[in-house]
This record gives structure tokens, C-alpha cells and sequence, in this order.
């Protein structure tokens, strides 16, 4: 602690603690950058989705290198999920988006353009194979999740960002036999919280492959910590 801090924590014990708060939400976690350059990137301008930070977090926990994933919405989330998947394809109903997207695109990446509201929906029932993970994260989202519970392996995730504005997508996907796991919080540049929801079953795959991170700094208890008696 520097001689500032420890003045500061003298003075005002509660405001230093707000203070350390604020700093790492806003140059831990990156949203101060995020904020200023309108996408959701870290500090240190890696693309991170457009979820909330502890969904990220928990989702940054397992190990998608052998995973097929597919997005309703595309953006710097596919970006995200093609660094940490076999293959992603995403859907976007936005061309100019799409033109601007696939300029960086890896080769394990395919965004699909589909405008019309059926052709957006189906475009995953396109699709030969199953997949482990599907983000429902764009347009038309409760007619998505539909398709999305068609496509989704028995043992894969779901994951619907915004949940705590669709009630009743979220019944629906609770009623397929999954549990509901709400992530809520700040995250990239909004300015407000939201929740991001993960759907999953007991027997999911991808949690044998569960790892948890060490802790970022400044959040959190330090690596070791030993549980209160």
C-alpha cells in the first residue's frame, strides 16, 4: 500500500474500499477502456463477449478446445469463442456488420447472413451436427431458443444473455430440464447491470473439464485463502 492509500484508508476506511472497487471494475476487468471505445474489450483491448463479467468469468472456467459452438448474433464474442473453440459459426442479420466482422475472422470461424426472421431462427436447424454450446445472444431470441433446444447436444450449454428481460424464454429452457445458473452484474460498456444465464443439465460434459482460474488481481480473495472456521 502506498503512503497516499494508506492516508486515504486513514481517513476514509469505507471510500478507500469504494475506491479499490472502482478500480478494478474499470482497469481490472476493463471497463473504463470498454466504455471509451464503445466494445466489449479488457484493459488491454483483448474481445471479450457482450455478457456480464461473472458469466464471462464462469465460462472462462472450462475447456472448449474440442467444442462446437453457434451464436445467434455475431460480434466479438465469435471472436472470443474462436480463440477458445473447435469451430464457431455465427448468425447475423446485419450485412455491413457482417462485412466488417469477416475482415478478421479465423479459419475455424463462419458468420452466416440471414435477414428475414425465419431464415435467422432456422439457420442453426441448417446445420448436420449437434452443437456443445449455443449463445442465444441476437434477434428473436424466444423463437431462437426453440431452435436452440433442437440443436444443443444432451450434454452441452446454453447460454441466454439478457435473460432478466425474457421471463418466459427462460421458463422454457428451465422446462427443457435444465438448470438455470444467473450471472448478474456490470459488464462491457453499459453503464447499468444485467444477467447473463447459463443453461445447463447435471451431467454436462464440459464440467469434467471444469478448471478454475487463478483470481484477477484486486478481485477477490488472494489464491490460498484459507475458508473462515
Amino acid at each position: 500500500m502506498t503512503l497516499l492509500s494508506r492516508i486515504f484508508h486513514a481517513v476514509s476506511p469505507d471510500f478507500y474500499r469504494l475506491g479499490q472497487n472502482i478500480h478494478a471494475l474499470a482497469s481490472r476487468q476493463g471497463q473504463l477502456r470498454s466504455i471509451r471505445e464503445g466494445r466489449p474489450v479488457r484493459s488491454d483491448g483483448s474481445a471479450i463477449p457482450w455478457y456480464t463479467y461473472p458469466a464471462i468469468e464462469y465460462l472462462s472456467q472450462f475447456d472448449f478446445s474440442n467444442a462446437s459452438v453457434f451464436e445467434f448474433g455475431a460480434g466479438y464474442s465469435s471472436i472470443f469463442w474462436a480463440q477458445r473453440a473447435r469451430t464457431v459459426i455465427s448468425i447475423e442479420s446485419d450485412p455491413r456488420w457482417v462485412e466488417h466482422l469477416q475482415a478478421g475472422f479465423r479459419p475455424n470461424q463462419k458468420v452466416l447472413l440471414r435477414e428475414g426472421r425465419d431464415d435467422y431462427v432456422n439457420a442453426i436447424r441448417e446445420q448436420a451436427d449437434l452443437f456443445d454450446l449455443v449463445i442465444v445472444d441476437g434477434r428473436w431470441r424466444h423463437a431462437c431458443v426453440e431452435s436452440a433446444l433442437e440443436k444443443v447436444t444432451e450434454d452441452g450449454l446454453i447460454v441466454l444473455d439478457n435473460s432478466d428481460r425474457y421471463p418466459d424464454a427462460t421458463r422454457r429452457l428451465r422446462n427443457s430440464g435444465r438448470f438455470q445458473v444467473d450471472f448478474s452484474g456490470f459488464g462491457p460498456v453499459n453503464n447499468y447491470a444485467w444477467t447473463t444465464s447459463v443453461f445447463l443439465r447435471a451431467a454436462c460434459r464440459l464440467q469434467k473439464n471444469f478448471a478454475p482460474p487463478l483470481p484477477i488481481a484486486g478481485l477477490g480473495r488472494s489464491l490460498g485463502a484459507k475458508d473462515e472456521e
